[in-house]
């Protein structure tokens, strides 16, 4: 389709108030016509750039707008100017995309989203075929997850399935997590969709992992060795959760020489080499012995206690 053919398209688009889609491209500084130069939001709508402003874009305050980059968003057009700009809005276009979301999907589905913010606590926010969605804090994983904003990119595409689709609730007094600046923000995005809808990337996780806990013996049985990584604290100093390269999560202690040298100061990410103690596939819970810390890191360790979640 050339350029021409392109903009005729947009041209009744906007005369109709049709929703188009088009991928981001790039995120810069524009001069449209006489107006002073502003950061823009271009979208690549079937070779011809479409611009969006911020404040057209979505409704929160973001401090990056890199997560959108090279995902497609839903836009209605709302202004041609005589030299052959085109300015978009999403904000406009995602209330009638809600309307084809809800129709076509329901709690229990399976969606695919790129993660578009991370509050400070763990609140994640997910766009899913244009439409903002959220991951509550514990659905993120089984384990308990500290400063999930560190290590969890905007841009990251996940899997995830949807838990619940509730209709518009303006009450900035219902959160997620207990924080009255992430209330206000579920709030602006629960306005701009219409709905709340919220999914779970644990649900995701826990059915992988009951698919391996049926099949345990053919990845792993007792006195097999491997390297896993720390995701949480057990109960007791020298207790780990460890996630094993398969995905699944067991409990590690610390073999006696270890303990001496670490106590609870081992940190979460970190990787170390386990042998398998027991894996009870009933009761899918497994347990391991830490024998070994990876090297590279040993030395950037402090000595026991200095990092232990127990210490006061």
């Amino acid at each position: 389709m050339n350029n021409v053919a392109v903009l005729e398209l947009l041209q009744e688009s906007m005369r109709r108030k049709y929703v188009q889609y088009g991928l981001v491209e790039n995120i810069r500084p524009v001069k449209l016509g006489r107006d002073s130069s502003e950061e823009l939001i271009l979208i690549n709508f079937n070779g011809v750039i479409v611009y969006c402003r911020k404040n057209e874009f979505i409704n929160r305050d973001l401090v990056s707008y890199s997560g959108f980059l090279q995902t497609t968003v839903p836009f209605i057009v709302k202004q041609i100017t005589p030299d052959g700009n085109v300015i978009v809005s999403r904000i406009e276009a995602v209330p009638l995309v809600s309307r084809a979301f809800i129709r076509n999907h329901s709690v229990g589905d399976m969606v695919s989203g790129y993660v578009t913010g991370v509050t400070e606590n763990n609140l994640v926010f997910i766009d899913v075929e244009g439409v903002p969605c959220l991951i509550p804090p514990q659905e993120w994983d089984s384990v308990r997850t500290t400063n999930l904003r560190e290590f969890l990119k905007v841009g990251t595409e996940l899997d995830l399935k949807i838990i619940s689709i509730d209709e518009r609730i303006d009450d900035r007094k219902e959160d997620e997590t207990g924080d009255a600046a992430a209330a206000e923000t579920i709030s602006k995005t629960v306005v701009e969709f219409g709905y709340r809808v919220r999914l779970s990337r644990r649900a995701v996780l826990n059915e992988e992992m009951l698919k391996i806990w049926d099949n345990i013996d053919d990845f792993y049985t007792r006195g097999d060795s491997t390297v896993a990584k720390i995701t949480g604290f057990g109960a007791g100093q020298n207790s780990y959760f460890l996630e094993l390269p398969k995905g699944i999560v067991i409990l590690g202690n610390l073999q006696s020489n270890l303990r001496r040298q670490y106590g609870g100061s081992l940190p979460q990410g970190l990787k170390v080499h386990i042998e398998i103690v027991s894996m009870d596939k009933q009761a899918r819970r497994g347990k391991a012995r830490i024998f070994k810390v990876d090297p590279t890191l040993q030395s950037s360790l402090r000595k026991p206690y200095a990092f232990s979640p127990y210490s006061t």
